[in-house]
C-alpha cells in the first residue's frame, strides 16, 4: 500500500514548518497533529480531551532501518518509541547512554492499530495505542502540556536482525527536534480511535 498524497504532500511542507499541524490517515480514519520531514521521517500524536498517560501514535519511516522518537526531546534520560519494518513490531526503549538503548522497564504497554500500520516499497507506517506512557519524572512530555519539543531520528540501514524483539539498532543518519502543538492533538473522538487498538492480527506486545 502507498502512503496517502495528503501525507507525501505534508512529508514535503512539514520540514520547513518545524511545527505540528493536523492530518488524518485516510486508512485509520485517526486525526493526528503531525510533523514531517523530507528525509521520509514522520510522526503523530492523538490525545484525549483531558490528557493524562495514554496516547495514540503515528511513526513513518524510510526504507529497510528503523525510526524512533524522544517523548522529551533529548536523547538522554528520555522514553524512546522505535519502529521498523518488520511485520508489526513496536518497540520502547529507554535512552540512559549515547548508542543503541536497552529496552525500558515499566507498566507501559503499546498495542498496534491494524488499519493504520503497513508497509510499501519506500516506507512503513506504525499506528500505536501507547498506555501509561505519558510520564511525570521528565521522561516525556507532562500530560498538561500545551506545545512541547520531540526529537527524532532515522536510519535508512537494515538492522542485522530485524525480526528479533530488540536488535542493536543502527546509528541515526537523520536527526533533528520539533515543535508539537498537544493542545491541538487533544479530541473528542479519542476514545473511538483507541477502541482499534488490537482489532486484527497485529501483535500486542509490552516491553519488559
Amino acid at each position: 500500500m502507498k502512503l496517502s498524497t495528503i501525507l507525501l504532500r505534508a512529508l514535503a511542507l512539514g520540514a520547513s514548518a518545524q511545527q505540528s499541524s493536523s492530518y488524518t490517515d485516510s486508512k485509520s480514519g485517526i486525526t493526528f497533529q503531525t510533523h514531517t520531514e523530507t528525509a521520509g521521517f514522520a510522526f503523530g500524536i492523538a490525545l484525549p480531551e483531558t490528557p493524562s498517560t495514554d496516547s495514540i501514535s503515528l511513526l513513518v519511516g524510510k526504507g529497510t532501518g528503523c525510526a524512533g522518537v524522544s517523548l522529551a526531546g533529548p536523547m538522554i534520560n528520555s522514553l524512546l518509541i522505535v519502529a521498523w519494518p518488520s511485520g508489526t513490531s513496536l518497540l520502547q526503549r529507554d535512552y540512559r547512554t549515547y548508542g543503541s538503548p536497552a529496552e525500558a522497564n515499566g507498566t507501559f504497554a503499546v498495542t498496534p492499530i491494524v488499519s493504520g500500520t503497513y508497509i510499501n516499497s519506500t516506507h512503513y507506517t506504525h499506528t500505536f495505542l501507547r498506555r501509561n506512557c505519558i510520564a511525570s519524572d521528565g521522561t516525556t512530555f507532562a500530560s498538561n502540556s500545551s506545545v512541547g519539543v520531540i526529537g527524532w531520528a532515522m536510519s535508512t540501514t537494515a538492522l542485522v536482525s530485524a525480526s528479533n524483539h530488540a536488535p542493536s539498532l543502527n546509528h541515526h543518519a537523520n536527526q533533528g527536534n520539533h515543535g508539537v502543538n498537544f493542545e491541538a492533538a487533544n479530541s473528542a473522538d479519542y476514545a473511538t480511535w483507541a477502541a482499534l487498538a488490537g482489532n486484527g492480527s497485529a501483535r500486542t506486545e509490552k516491553a519488559c
